[in-house]
């Protein structure tokens, strides 16, 4: 075998078993019943004396968080805020104790085996509103 047709060769090897490797990152959910919100977000807290009588002060950065009641058992989720996708302030407004998530995740998302974790807020979708 010649020299250029070994190292195309190796080079071919090379290449296949480095993309057996990059399989797709299979998508995981968890679905659950919010059993509580956290967080700053969610509170937008009335000025008082406002000349236009509906002036609102927004306290500090956001933060929202919620605690999920989950076949899996109780999850403790932040979330972090990814305004161009889904605001926190949006979920939170639409999102009360007793309506059930999901939330989609891949390996990039941190949700530990202690079911403590963060996840960005496009990854939260709202499947049922409680009565």
């Amino acid at each position: 075998m010649k020299l250029y047709q070994k190292i195309l060769a190796t080079g071919a090897v090379i290449a296949a078993v480095g993309l057996t490797g990059c399989d797709k990152i299979q998508p995981q959910t968890l679905e659950g019943t919010v059993k509580e919100e956290f967080g700053t977000a969610q509170r937008i807290v009335e000025s008082s004396g406002a000349i236009f009588g509906n002036e609102s002060v927004k306290l500090g950065d956001p933060s929202y968080g919620l605690i999920l009641e989950t076949d899996k058992g109780e999850y403790v989720i932040s979330i972090k805020d990814r305004p161009s996708l889904k605001p926190v302030y949006a979920l939170a407004k639409a999102i009360e104790t007793g309506d059930k998530v999901r939330i989609t995740y891949d390996s990039y998302t941190r949700i530990g085996n202690d079911r403590v974790g963060t996840t960005d807020s496009d990854t939260i979708e709202l499947i049922e509103k409680s009565e």
